[in-house]
């Protein structure tokens, strides 16, 4: 008995050629033809190929290995590789987001010292800002006050307008306003009437053809102003020594200032045949059917022009008094004195007793 040996195989039997090699790897390193397939043969042709025992060198001759493919695999990452990568990309990350951690507490410190600083300047602005508000009342309350000072301590005045300056001395100016008044009161010429102060206003006098300056005149006795005014107002003109003379209350620059000011709301009261009069320091009392209707301030003017049906726009708001102490007004002042002339020497040894000398 011997070895069981192998059984021969027939040619062109189902055994004699292998399976075609299953697809792996070596698939995707086979360059593709882009040559279309051949044709199919006929019948015989392949029966005559079938029929063909399979050669070793027509199955051997499919797919050459590249001689760099197993350098290839080799040089591929492996795992420890990647996790490697992987924990130096986690430490890199890790530490920048560890600094933009530490920038972002950094802004954040500054922003709350920010919002702390903003926090206060907001309380000290609004302190000061309640502060200016009551300053400025108070101002305004202490210009109103100086204002009613100025104009009690101008009751007894007069101005007189229209005089012409044909004066000397103060002496016949005062005559001349004795005359005047002795008139309005339909007294004696030379009748006397007793007079502080009499004086034109402290400006410097104007060239020839200019209006005469106005004469200030302080009577002694409040009484008798009171009549002498109320003699002016009773008259529409008034003739004195061939000129038109008129007779005002004098009252300080403010006051002066503000009625300027209200004269487009005194000229609608006029307009609307509505009686008014003026308050002191600053005020306007209209009188109405319903009532005497008062102003005096800002506040009360919204109000005021209601009830007297007069447009909203006549004035856009009272008269501030720091506004006129404030703005570059000019300000009557006092003529200029012209510089005295400096002694000489030689005049001043000459008037010396024989007595004296320079020396002494």
């Amino acid at each position: 008995m011997g070895r069981n040996r192998r059984q021969p195989q027939t040619p062109g039997s189902s055994e004699a050629c292998p399976s075609p090699p299953q697809p792996g790897i070596r698939d995707f390193f086979q360059p593709q033809s882009g040559t279309p397939a051949a044709p199919e043969k006929s019948n015989m042709a392949a029966a005559s190929s079938s029929a063909a025992p399979c050669s070793p060198a027509s199955s051997g001759s499919g797919w050459d290995q590249p001689p760099d493919l197993t350098l290839l695999l080799r040089s591929l990452p492996t795992r420890e590789d990647l996790n490697v990568v992987a924990k130096d990309l986690r430490l890199s990350l890790s530490g920048e987001i560890q600094q933009v951690r530490q920038d972002l507490q950094g802004l954040t410190q500054r922003l709350v010292v920010v919002e702390e600083g903003q926090q206060a300047q907001k309380s000290t602005l609004q302190a000061h800002s309640t502060q200016l508000t009551l300053h400025h009342h108070l101002f305004h309350a202490l210009a109103r006050q100086v204002e009613d000072l100025e104009n009690r301590g101008r009751r007894h005045n007069i101005r007189v307008r229209g005089l012409p300056e044909s004066e000397k001395d103060p002496e016949e100016l005062r005559c001349m306003l004795t005359r005047l008044f002795n008139m309005l009161l339909h007294n004696a010429h030379e009748a006397p009437i007793e007079m502080e102060r009499w004086h034109r206003a402290l400006r410097p006098k104007g060239p020839p053809g200019a209006p005469p300056r106005d004469i200030i005149c302080c009577i002694t006795r409040f009484g008798m102003k009171e009549r002498i005014m109320e003699q002016a107002r009773g008259k529409s003109a008034i003739r004195f020594e061939g000129a038109k003379v008129e007779l005002y209350q004098d009252i300080s620059q403010l006051t002066l200032h503000t009625r300027r000011v209200l004269r487009p709301l005194t000229a609608a009261l006029q307009q609307g045949g509505l009686q008014y009069r003026w308050l002191y320091p600053s005020g306007i009392q209209v009188r109405t059917p319903h009532g005497p209707v008062t102003v005096r301030n800002t506040e009360e003017l919204p109000n005021f022009l209601t009830l007297l049906e007069l447009p909203p726009d006549i004035i856009p708001a009272w008269p501030d008094p720091i506004q006129f102490y404030t703005a570059d007004l000019p300000r009557p002042q006092r003529p200029l004195r012209r510089p005295r002339r400096p002694i000489r020497q030689s005049s001043r040894d000459d008037n010396l007793p024989p007595y004296c000398s320079q020396d002494t």
